[in-house]
């Protein structure tokens, strides 16, 4: 059972705001991290070399999510989200330390770089199953929107932050600040003290538990049906917004510029959803908000293709960042509340691998698909992935009427 709904405030109580804000700072402190670990590998060993360590990095998080769950099933989510932010505190101290004795060399780097992704691993599904017990379920979705803004914030931030500090102390003082956040976001995850985990067979192994987790999913047909949605959805907006982008700003002659214009547009897309959800959240309409976004997002998506001018393009991912991020949060929503708390940790595990999975696949197939269909075509396909996720959600009927009131 989960904490009675009394003990849960809502979203705007001191203790879920200062674990947002405490996020907000931690996710502050990767952003000016990933800033300064890019720059530092691009100088010391070109550009190639710093691609390509950073895509190992990640290898880890993509290994390790699944047994994150499980930890955060079997010890509490919030136990694991302070054990993992403890740790990447260390790891980011012993790291100063090290680049202070020694050069910041790429093996010292990208050994870094694997074990704070490795650790967020074990963050990211123990952060999905603790909020639904932190919040009452009318009131989850503004809390998920809440949470997401302070993540979005401090990922926006992170970037000049890390800069200032890069110039002011170099990776060691960037590596102490995020190290610092880390704190920060440990005390205010151990102030939430949720209810007491519930799960059973805690001497199970491992992997005994990561199948239940699959089996829990694959035997809830609405759960399996919107783990499906999130996939078919991220697989849609992956390639076009991480390099698509790219690719219709210079097909407009707005070069690496107009690029990074459409990324902001697309941000701040984002952004407007989550304060809109946040101000008046879904509720009882959330099905039909589901499947309307889906249709939006693939509109859009079919006219990157054909929209020839920047100011449209702008509009088009500033639209798409608003519809992907509601139904991010509507989906999120649904499958916290359609998941009983002992197996929730493994089941966001499995949703966090899925969305994390998703960008590496659409990454890689948008640039074929360019190659061999051209750029129109490509965008309309891909908005046909997005019809797709609106039909397979349609076709379920314990979803067609679902509510988040």
């Amino acid at each position: 059972m989960t904490a009675p709904a009394r003990a849960r405030p809502g979203p705007l109580s001191a203790t879920y705001l200062s674990f947002v804000t405490a996020t907000g700072l931690s996710s502050l402190g990767d952003a000016a991290w990933l800033l300064a670990l890019t720059t530092t590998l691009v100088g010391a060993a070109g550009a190639t070399t710093a691609g390509l360590v950073l895509a190992l990095a990640g290898a880890p998080r993509v290994v390790a999510l699944l047994g994150g769950g499980v930890l955060a099933d079997r010890y509490g989510p919030a136990r694991v989200m302070a054990w993992a932010d403890l740790l990447r505190c260390a790891v980011m101290v012993v790291a100063a330390v090290v680049v202070l004795v020694v050069e910041p060399t790429v093996a010292v780097l990208a050994v870094t770089a694997a074990a704070m992704t490795l650790l967020g691993a074990f963050f990211v599904p123990a952060s999905g199953a603790l909020r639904p017990l932190l919040l009452p379920e009318e009131h989850l979705v503004r809390g998920n929107a809440l949470y997401l803004i302070g993540l979005r914030t401090g990922q926006a931030a992170g970037g000049p932050v890390g800069a200032a500090l890069l110039g002011l102390g170099g990776v060691v003082a960037v590596a102490l600040a995020n190290a610092a956040s880390f704190v920060l976001s440990a005390a205010a995850v151990r102030r939430t003290r949720p209810a007491p985990p519930t799960s059973t067979g805690d001497r199970l192994p491992v992997r005994t538990r990561i199948v239940e987790g699959l089996r829990h999913v694959a035997a809830d047909s609405p759960l399996r049906t919107l783990v499906v949605v999130v996939g078919l959805l991220e697989l849609a907006a992956a390639g076009p917004v991480n390099i698509g982008l790219v690719l219709v700003a210079h097909s407009a002659g707005a070069g690496d510029a107009g690029a990074g214009l459409l990324l902001t547009a697309f941000t701040l897309g984002a952004t407007a959803s989550f304060v809109l959800t946040l101000v008046r959240p879904v509720g009882r309409r959330a099905s039909a908000a589901l499947v309307v976004g889906g249709c939006v997002q693939a509109l859009v998506l079919g006219c990157l293709g054909v929209l020839g001018t920047l100011p449209a393009l702008l509009a088009g991912y500033g639209v798409l960042g608003f519809v992907t991020a509601l139904s991010g949060v509507v989906l999120t929503s649904m499958i916290q509340r359609r998941t009983p708390a002992p197996v929730r940790g493994r089941v966001m595990s499995i949703m966090s691998l899925v969305v994390f999975g998703a960008p590496l696949l659409g990454n890689a197939l948008i640039g074929v698909a360019i190659d061999l269909l051209g750029l129109t075509a490509t965008m309309a396909l891909h908005g046909l992935g997005a019809v797709a996720a609106v039909c397979v959600f349609a076709s379920a009927p314990a979803l067609r009427g679902a509510r988040l009131d």
